[in-house]
């Protein structure tokens, strides 16, 4: 039953996470963690290993169809990305709390909508951002090394600091910056994973069950999420990343607030 409940969240979660800034996980794990009750370590597993197919199948979409990204910033971010999460696997993931790791989640999807309406209050986006200044590539790599580490304690996390820091500080384009955040988050995914198997072996038998339930969905639906809102008006996908923000943050309080 279990199988069949992460395969029917995964045909929304794979839409999300090859379409948006946000990974598969942002829906896996609220819904894994408050709805499956699932521990947060289990769900931030599978949250990587499922994104290691869905996210790649939709990067594999977004290089092949044409789509644009900026492609310096994901050879700079993975410089950083890849460090931070295997740093935050290895050594910091097992020293978090439940209730903390969850309410991170929440916070960094808080920050995420805050850059979205900020992006969309501003109006002005330019395609083509200057990465000539060595600060603005260190700057690059500082801030996708910080969204590792949260990636190895959330499955999720390098791309969202990406896509914030494309968005705010490079004032970048809302689908460019999404179709780049997708691809960061494909290789974090991919490289955490390989950790979890080679090294940690916290990738357990329920988990290798309910990653083999989610495949086939994944690799169709991230994909079909990379194409359809690379085509949809930036509003629609703003409003929709909004709701989902919104609901998951709410579940969070209630649960903060139940363990007072």
């Amino acid at each position: 039953m279990s199988q069949i409940s992460i395969a029917i969240t995964m045909v929304f979660g794979s839409f999300v996470a090859g379409g948006t800034a946000l990974g598969g996980g942002a829906v896996a794990f609220p819904v894994m963690t408050k709805v499956l009750a699932i521990e947060p370590a289990t769900a931030k597993v599978f949250s990587l290993a499922i994104q290691s197919f869905g996210m790649t199948a939709a990067s594999l979409t977004i290089i092949f169809s044409g789509i644009k990204y900026y492609r310096s910033v994901v050879l700079l971010a993975i410089f950083g990305a890849l460090p931070g999460v295997a740093i935050s696997l290895l050594f910091i993931a097992d020293l978090l709390p439940r209730l903390v790791t969850k309410s991170l989640f929440s916070v960094f999807l808080l920050i995420f909508a805050i850059t979205l309406l900020r992006a969309h209050w501003k109006g002005k986006q330019q395609l083509d951002i200057d990465l000539s200044c060595k600060k603005k590539n260190a700057l690059v790599v500082f801030v996708a090394l910080l969204g590792g580490i949260v990636s190895g304690l959330i499955g999720s996390g390098a791309d969202i600091a990406i896509f914030a820091l494309l968005m705010l500080h490079f004032k970048a384009d809302l689908k460019v910056a999404t179709a780049t955040s997708v691809i960061v988050m494909a290789v974090t995914s991919v490289f955490a994973s390989g950790i979890n198997f080679l090294y940690l072996n916290a990738i357990t038998a329920p988990i290798s069950q309910y990653v083999l339930a989610a495949i086939p969905v994944v690799v169709i639906g991230a994909p079909l999420g990379a194409y359809c809102c690379a085509k949809v008006p930036k509003s629609v996908l703003l409003s929709f990343l909004l709701m989902l923000i919104g609901l998951e943050v709410a579940f969070t309080l209630y649960e903060i607030i139940g363990n007072l």
